[in-house]
């Protein structure tokens, strides 16, 4: 019998110490999401990443701290104003979203993260690396949508990159618009599977659906 109940004592501090750490780390991952949001400057978006990359360090099961350094990584690539530097965050990006994929295979929202890293680095020489990377770039959105049809990033990104490729080459706000409605129907039935999950995108499909719409 005691021996018996010293080790229920053990299971109930195991539990009480386990609901510390995701205490936590709940904690740490709203305060990073919070710096990466504000959007500041890119120094803070900077501090949002390397915030990011610690927590997966110390938590190796957990795959959004490293999904979020990367989401940090393309949008400061965006900001710099040489290819090289731009390319130097987009490695880091891509890198990032890698570590999160070994941590969560076949995962809608890495794969859409990953033609969202592939975007950018089109964006860097777009006559260039357009053609190299542009049909792997949708297939990334069209496993995305295979894998949780409800996912409306996966939409979102996919009406982009038609928004960005030229008529004549199957993009064009024509057929943009379709996608950038169903992305913003999907943002307002998507269930937000906890505080810290991508929620993010909904402004930006509004403000190109927008664009589509004009004349």
């Amino acid at each position: 019998m005691k021996k018996k109940a010293i080790i229920i004592g053990l299971l109930l501090l195991l539990v009480a110490g386990v609901s510390a750490q995701s205490e936590r780390y709940m904690e740490l991952m709203k305060e990073s999401i919070g710096m990466m949001d504000s959007e500041n400057s890119m120094v803070q978006m900077l501090q949002a990443a390397n915030q990011f990359e610690r927590i997966g360090i110390a938590l190796q099961e957990e795959w959004l701290p490293y999904y979020y350094a990367a989401y940090c990584h393309v949008q400061i690539s965006h900001h710099e104003k040489k290819d090289r530097a731009k390319d130097l965050h987009i490695d880091k990006a891509e890198e990032f979203n890698f570590r999160a994929n070994q941590i969560s295979p076949d995962n809608s929202e890495i794969y859409v993260m990953k033609g969202f890293i592939l975007q950018a680095k089109m964006s860097v020489e777009p006559m260039v690396r357009g053609l190299k990377y542009n049909k792997e770039c949708l297939d990334m959105f069209r496993k995305a949508k295979e894998m949780d049809p409800e996912n409306p990033r996966s939409y979102l990104w996919h009406g982009v990159n038609l928004y960005n490729t030229p008529a004549y080459m199957g993009g064009g706000k024509k057929n943009a618009l379709p996608l950038l409605d169903t992305a913003l129907l999907k943002f307002d039935t998507y269930p937000l599977l906890s505080e810290i999950h991508p929620d993010w995108g909904k402004s930006y499909a509004d403000s190109i659906r927008n664009e589509c719409l004009k004349k």
